[in-house]
């Protein structure tokens, strides 16, 4: 693009500043009104002059100049790769397994039928960690039956940690083996060499386990309850 003339950059000037005489550009530029009239009648350009007012005003001199910017070459942007959002929420897998809370079981069945989310910060506290070992390990289960209510009713969903079997915590709830092969739900008190399994429900007696030379609590613990919860369909 041609340079402009003098003339043209006054009046690019006053059109910038919003000054409608030569003087007032002259004025601006520091420069006495005969001085530019002169630059004017010869085309000569005064260079200190438009530099100084550029620095002071924060123009462009190509603005001036060549009436018109100059584009600048962007830097180059290294994209940082997003960090990873750490999820608010763990999807817990619900078994097909059930758990009877009554006289008999289902056979236990480890596959998922479906998932549920729940807080990571709270899954982290019943499982003892985030690590995938001990995530594995806390799963649902559905409660069949009447022996545990009024805690647990039919239908209701209980979470269980599988980890959580190896010593029993008394008046805790845990889901058990049962004699037929299935699965129950109790409340469970130790006692020398076995456990006592408890119903909540008054008109379901209580039963015994005990464990022979060769068994530990583990072959007939399976978890233990940490949540229930049931769906209002």
């Amino acid at each position: 693009m041609a340079w402009l003339s003098v003339a043209e950059i006054i009046g690019r000037i006053k059109e910038l500043k919003g000054l409608s005489t030569d003087s007032e550009v002259a004025l601006a530029l520091g420069l006495k009104p005969q001085t530019l009239a002169t630059a004017k009648m010869r085309g000569s350009i005064p260079y200190d002059a438009l530099i100084s007012f550029c620095d002071k005003e924060r123009l462009s001199l190509d603005l001036l100049l060549r009436g018109m910017e100059l584009k600048t070459e962007e830097p180059l942007r290294i994209r940082e790769p997003e960090p990873e959002i750490e999820t608010s929420y763990i999807m817990i897998p619900l078994l097909e397994a059930e758990a009877a809370a009554g006289i008999s079981g289902a056979i236990p069945d480890d596959s998922v039928k479906d998932r549920y989310p729940f807080k990571r910060t709270w899954i982290r506290r019943v499982a003892g960690g985030l690590g995938r070992d001990r995530l594995s390990r806390i799963v649902l289960i559905r409660a069949r039956g009447h022996s545990m209510q009024p805690t647990i009713n039919d239908g209701e969903l209980v979470l269980v940690n599988l980890r959580d079997r190896s010593g029993i915590k008394n008046d805790a709830i845990y889901v058990i083996r049962a004699p037929d092969g299935g699965i129950l739900i109790k409340r469970l008190i130790t006692i020398p060499g076995g456990f006592i399994c408890l119903s909540d429900n008054k008109a379901f007696r209580a039963f015994e386990v005990r464990l022979k030379a060769s068994e530990s609590v583990e072959d007939h613990v399976l978890g233990r309850a940490c949540w229930l919860g049931r769906e209002l369909i």
